[in-house]
Protein backbone atom coordinates (compact mmCIF):
# COMPACT_ATOMS: atom_id res chain seq x y z
CA UNK A 1 0.00 0.00 0.00
CA UNK A 2 2.84 2.37 0.84
CA UNK A 3 4.52 1.73 -2.50
CA UNK A 4 1.24 2.41 -4.33
CA UNK A 5 0.87 5.69 -2.48
CA UNK A 6 4.40 6.76 -3.42
CA UNK A 7 3.74 5.80 -7.05
CA UNK A 8 0.70 8.08 -7.31
CA UNK A 9 2.58 10.88 -5.58
CA UNK A 10 5.26 10.44 -8.22
CA UNK A 11 2.69 10.78 -10.98
CA UNK A 12 1.34 13.98 -9.47
CA UNK A 13 4.89 15.30 -9.43
CA UNK A 14 5.36 14.36 -13.09
CA UNK A 15 2.16 15.77 -14.53
CA UNK A 16 3.14 19.45 -14.31
CA UNK A 17 6.24 18.61 -16.35
CA UNK A 18 3.92 17.84 -19.25
CA UNK A 19 2.20 21.19 -18.81
CA UNK A 20 2.20 23.93 -21.45
CA UNK A 21 3.17 27.49 -20.67
CA UNK A 22 3.65 30.62 -22.70
CA UNK A 23 1.77 32.07 -25.68
CA UNK A 24 4.38 32.40 -28.44
CA UNK A 25 4.96 30.12 -31.39
CA UNK A 26 8.36 29.19 -29.96
CA UNK A 27 9.03 26.08 -27.87
CA UNK A 28 11.91 24.68 -25.87
CA UNK A 29 11.84 20.90 -25.86
CA UNK A 30 13.74 20.02 -22.69
CA UNK A 31 14.41 16.34 -23.28
CA UNK A 32 15.21 13.96 -20.42
CA UNK A 33 15.90 10.23 -20.21
CA UNK A 34 13.28 9.98 -17.48
CA UNK A 35 12.89 8.09 -14.22
CA UNK A 36 10.13 6.13 -12.51
CA UNK A 37 11.58 6.88 -9.08
CA UNK A 38 11.01 9.75 -6.67
CA UNK A 39 14.15 11.30 -8.16
CA UNK A 40 11.79 12.85 -10.73
CA UNK A 41 11.87 15.87 -8.42
CA UNK A 42 15.10 16.64 -10.29
CA UNK A 43 13.04 17.54 -13.36
CA UNK A 44 10.46 19.38 -11.26
CA UNK A 45 13.19 21.65 -9.93
CA UNK A 46 14.79 22.27 -13.33
CA UNK A 47 11.55 23.07 -15.16
CA UNK A 48 10.73 26.43 -13.50
CA UNK A 49 14.35 27.52 -13.92
CA UNK A 50 14.14 26.76 -17.63
CA UNK A 51 10.77 28.50 -17.93
CA UNK A 52 12.19 31.61 -16.29
CA UNK A 53 15.36 31.62 -18.41
CA UNK A 54 13.44 31.03 -21.66
CA UNK A 55 10.28 32.96 -20.85
CA UNK A 56 9.60 33.61 -24.53
CA UNK A 57 9.21 29.90 -25.21
CA UNK A 58 6.81 27.17 -24.13
CA UNK A 59 8.87 24.58 -22.23
CA UNK A 60 7.88 20.92 -22.63
CA UNK A 61 9.56 17.78 -21.32
CA UNK A 62 9.48 14.46 -23.23
CA UNK A 63 11.12 11.26 -21.97
CA UNK A 64 13.49 9.34 -24.24
CA UNK A 65 13.12 6.05 -22.33
CA UNK A 66 10.26 3.96 -23.71
CA UNK A 67 10.40 1.59 -20.75
CA UNK A 68 9.92 4.41 -18.26
CA UNK A 69 7.20 6.09 -20.35
CA UNK A 70 5.25 2.85 -20.61
CA UNK A 71 5.56 2.18 -16.89
CA UNK A 72 4.30 5.62 -15.90
CA UNK A 73 1.67 5.99 -18.61
CA UNK A 74 -0.20 2.86 -17.51
CA UNK A 75 -1.40 4.85 -14.49
CA UNK A 76 -2.38 7.97 -16.47
CA UNK A 77 -5.91 7.70 -17.87
CA UNK A 78 -6.10 11.09 -19.60
CA UNK A 79 -4.35 10.82 -22.99
CA UNK A 80 -3.59 14.55 -22.87
CA UNK A 81 -1.47 14.02 -19.75
CA UNK A 82 0.53 11.02 -20.88
CA UNK A 83 4.30 11.38 -21.06
CA UNK A 84 5.43 11.70 -24.67
CA UNK A 85 8.49 10.54 -26.55
CA UNK A 86 10.63 13.14 -28.36
CA UNK A 87 9.05 12.15 -31.70
CA UNK A 88 5.54 12.41 -30.27
CA UNK A 89 6.31 15.76 -28.65
CA UNK A 90 7.67 17.20 -31.88
CA UNK A 91 4.50 16.17 -33.70
CA UNK A 92 2.33 17.66 -30.93
CA UNK A 93 4.23 20.95 -31.08
CA UNK A 94 3.72 21.00 -34.85
CA UNK A 95 -0.01 20.27 -34.49
CA UNK A 96 -0.31 23.04 -31.89
CA UNK A 97 1.15 25.57 -34.31
CA UNK A 98 4.70 25.98 -33.05
CA UNK A 99 7.04 27.14 -35.81
CA UNK A 100 10.29 27.46 -33.85
CA UNK A 101 11.40 24.46 -31.79
CA UNK A 102 14.69 24.43 -29.88
CA UNK A 103 15.67 20.95 -28.68
CA UNK A 104 17.94 20.66 -25.65
CA UNK A 105 18.49 17.78 -23.24
CA UNK A 106 19.76 16.87 -19.81
CA UNK A 107 21.92 14.14 -21.36
CA UNK A 108 25.51 14.58 -20.20
CA UNK A 109 27.30 12.74 -22.98
CA UNK A 110 27.01 12.45 -26.75
CA UNK A 111 26.39 8.71 -26.40
CA UNK A 112 23.71 6.30 -27.57
CA UNK A 113 20.73 8.28 -26.22
CA UNK A 114 22.08 11.40 -27.90
CA UNK A 115 22.49 9.55 -31.20
CA UNK A 116 18.86 8.40 -31.12
CA UNK A 117 17.56 11.83 -30.11
CA UNK A 118 19.52 13.66 -32.79
CA UNK A 119 18.34 11.19 -35.41
CA UNK A 120 14.73 11.85 -34.37
CA UNK A 121 15.20 15.61 -34.48
CA UNK A 122 17.01 15.53 -37.83
CA UNK A 123 14.27 13.40 -39.41
CA UNK A 124 11.56 15.78 -38.13
CA UNK A 125 13.45 18.84 -39.36
CA UNK A 126 13.93 17.28 -42.81
CA UNK A 127 10.22 16.49 -43.10
CA UNK A 128 9.11 19.91 -41.80
CA UNK A 129 11.24 22.54 -43.50
CA UNK A 130 8.67 25.23 -42.72
CA UNK A 131 9.48 24.83 -39.00
CA UNK A 132 12.70 26.18 -37.52
CA UNK A 133 14.28 23.32 -35.57
CA UNK A 134 17.55 23.59 -33.66
CA UNK A 135 19.42 20.94 -31.70
CA UNK A 136 21.88 21.54 -28.87
CA UNK A 137 24.33 18.67 -28.19
CA UNK A 138 24.78 17.39 -24.60
CA UNK A 139 26.75 19.59 -22.23
CA UNK A 140 29.85 17.38 -22.20
CA UNK A 141 30.02 17.22 -25.98
CA UNK A 142 31.88 20.52 -25.53
CA UNK A 143 35.29 20.04 -23.92
CA UNK A 144 35.17 23.60 -22.57
CA UNK A 145 32.58 22.40 -20.05
CA UNK A 146 34.71 19.58 -18.59
CA UNK A 147 36.52 21.49 -15.87
CA UNK A 148 33.58 23.67 -14.74
CA UNK A 149 31.43 20.57 -14.34
CA UNK A 150 34.13 18.63 -12.49
CA UNK A 151 34.59 21.63 -10.20
CA UNK A 152 30.96 21.30 -9.01
CA UNK A 153 31.84 17.98 -7.36
CA UNK A 154 34.26 19.38 -4.80
CA UNK A 155 31.58 20.17 -2.24
CA UNK A 156 30.68 16.47 -2.00
CA UNK A 157 34.21 15.09 -1.64
CA UNK A 158 35.68 13.55 1.50
CA UNK A 159 38.91 15.19 2.61
CA UNK A 160 40.05 11.96 4.21
CA UNK A 161 39.14 8.72 2.51
CA UNK A 162 38.31 7.67 -1.03
CA UNK A 163 35.92 9.38 -3.43
CA UNK A 164 34.42 7.51 -6.37
CA UNK A 165 32.66 9.53 -9.06
CA UNK A 166 30.11 7.18 -10.61
CA UNK A 167 29.14 7.74 -14.24
CA UNK A 168 26.72 5.72 -16.33
CA UNK A 169 29.05 4.57 -19.10
CA UNK A 170 28.28 3.61 -22.70
CA UNK A 171 28.38 0.71 -25.11
CA UNK A 172 31.87 -0.64 -25.79
CA UNK A 173 33.44 0.93 -28.84
CA UNK A 174 31.21 4.01 -28.95
CA UNK A 175 33.24 7.17 -29.73
CA UNK A 176 32.04 8.79 -26.49
CA UNK A 177 34.22 6.37 -24.52
CA UNK A 178 37.06 8.80 -25.20
CA UNK A 179 35.13 11.54 -23.37
CA UNK A 180 34.57 9.30 -20.35
CA UNK A 181 38.28 8.46 -20.16
CA UNK A 182 39.30 12.11 -20.51
CA UNK A 183 36.94 13.07 -17.70
CA UNK A 184 38.29 10.26 -15.52
CA UNK A 185 41.79 11.69 -15.92
CA UNK A 186 40.51 15.16 -15.10
CA UNK A 187 38.76 13.92 -11.94
CA UNK A 188 42.02 12.36 -10.68
CA UNK A 189 44.02 15.46 -11.56
CA UNK A 190 41.55 17.79 -9.83
CA UNK A 191 40.96 15.61 -6.76
CA UNK A 192 43.95 13.34 -5.93
CA UNK A 193 41.82 11.18 -3.62
CA UNK A 194 39.12 10.59 -6.24
CA UNK A 195 38.63 8.29 -9.22
CA UNK A 196 35.88 7.95 -11.79
CA UNK A 197 34.25 4.66 -12.75
CA UNK A 198 31.14 3.67 -14.70
CA UNK A 199 28.34 1.25 -13.92
CA UNK A 200 28.46 0.20 -17.58
CA UNK A 201 31.66 0.17 -19.64
CA UNK A 202 34.65 2.48 -19.32
CA UNK A 203 36.18 3.73 -17.12
CA UNK A 204 36.22 0.31 -15.50
CA UNK A 205 34.66 0.23 -12.02
CA UNK A 206 36.54 -2.91 -10.94
CA UNK A 207 39.82 -1.03 -11.37
CA UNK A 208 38.46 1.83 -9.29
CA UNK A 209 37.35 -0.54 -6.53
CA UNK A 210 40.86 -2.02 -6.40
CA UNK A 211 42.16 1.52 -5.93
CA UNK A 212 39.65 2.05 -3.10
CA UNK A 213 40.79 -1.18 -1.46
CA UNK A 214 44.42 -0.07 -1.42
CA UNK A 215 43.77 3.53 -0.43
CA UNK A 216 44.02 5.09 3.01
CA UNK A 217 40.96 5.86 5.10
CA UNK A 218 38.03 3.79 6.25
CA UNK A 219 35.30 5.56 4.27
CA UNK A 220 34.54 5.50 0.55
CA UNK A 221 32.12 8.08 -0.78
CA UNK A 222 30.23 7.59 -4.00
CA UNK A 223 29.32 10.72 -5.94
CA UNK A 224 26.63 10.33 -8.60
CA UNK A 225 27.83 11.73 -11.92
CA UNK A 226 24.42 11.45 -13.56
CA UNK A 227 21.69 14.01 -14.02
CA UNK A 228 19.27 11.94 -11.93
CA UNK A 229 20.06 9.66 -9.00
CA UNK A 230 17.47 7.10 -10.07
CA UNK A 231 17.57 3.32 -10.47
CA UNK A 232 21.32 3.12 -11.03
CA UNK A 233 22.04 5.16 -7.93
CA UNK A 234 19.53 3.34 -5.76
CA UNK A 235 20.38 -0.19 -6.89
CA UNK A 236 23.87 -0.28 -8.43
CA UNK A 237 25.41 2.09 -5.89
CA UNK A 238 23.63 2.37 -2.57
CA UNK A 239 21.61 -0.82 -2.12
CA UNK A 240 22.29 -3.86 0.03
CA UNK A 241 22.31 -6.10 -3.05
CA UNK A 242 25.28 -8.43 -3.28
CA UNK A 243 26.69 -6.81 -6.42
CA UNK A 244 26.19 -3.17 -5.38
CA UNK A 245 29.08 -0.78 -4.88
CA UNK A 246 28.13 -0.37 -1.22
CA UNK A 247 28.41 -4.14 -0.73
CA UNK A 248 31.78 -4.22 -2.47
CA UNK A 249 33.16 -1.55 -0.13
CA UNK A 250 31.73 -3.20 2.98
CA UNK A 251 33.47 -6.43 1.93
CA UNK A 252 36.75 -4.49 2.13
CA UNK A 253 36.01 -3.55 5.73
CA UNK A 254 35.31 0.06 4.78
CA UNK A 255 32.24 2.24 5.18
CA UNK A 256 30.43 3.39 2.03
CA UNK A 257 28.52 6.67 1.85
CA UNK A 258 26.63 8.96 -0.49
CA UNK A 259 25.51 12.56 -0.04
CA UNK A 260 21.87 13.55 0.40
CA UNK A 261 20.54 17.03 -0.35
CA UNK A 262 17.32 18.85 0.47
CA UNK A 263 14.79 19.19 -2.34
CA UNK A 264 11.21 20.41 -2.66
CA UNK A 265 10.17 16.78 -2.11
CA UNK A 266 12.41 16.08 0.88
CA UNK A 267 15.89 14.60 1.05
CA UNK A 268 17.18 12.91 -2.10
CA UNK A 269 20.50 11.44 -3.11
CA UNK A 270 22.68 14.16 -4.64
CA UNK A 271 23.05 14.17 -8.42
CA UNK A 272 24.15 16.70 -11.00
CA UNK A 273 20.57 17.68 -11.71
CA UNK A 274 20.00 18.65 -8.08
CA UNK A 275 23.19 20.72 -7.88
CA UNK A 276 22.53 24.49 -8.24
CA UNK A 277 26.01 25.11 -9.66
CA UNK A 278 25.62 22.43 -12.30
CA UNK A 279 22.15 23.69 -13.24
CA UNK A 280 23.55 27.20 -13.69
CA UNK A 281 26.22 25.86 -16.05
CA UNK A 282 23.61 23.86 -17.97
CA UNK A 283 21.17 26.74 -18.40
CA UNK A 284 23.98 29.06 -19.48
CA UNK A 285 25.04 26.47 -22.04
CA UNK A 286 21.48 26.24 -23.38
CA UNK A 287 21.31 30.03 -23.61
CA UNK A 288 24.41 30.13 -25.82
CA UNK A 289 22.68 27.89 -28.35
CA UNK A 290 19.01 28.88 -28.10
CA UNK A 291 17.92 32.25 -29.39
Amino acid sequence: MKRLFHFFILLLMLLPVQGWAGNSNKALMLTVFGTSTEASVTFDELLPLAQKRFSGRTVVVPYTSGIIRDKLNTAIADPEKKILSPAQMLEKLKADGYTDIAVVSTLLFAGVEHDKLKSTVDAFALANKDITVSYTPPLLADQANFQPVINTLGKYMLKDGSNVVVAHGTHAGHPVEKTYLELAELVSATYPNARMGSVEGAPDMDTVLEWVKGSNGKEARFIVFMFVAGDHAENDIASDEEDSLFSAVRAMGKTPSVVYVNTTAGERMASLGLDPDYRAILLEYYAKHVR
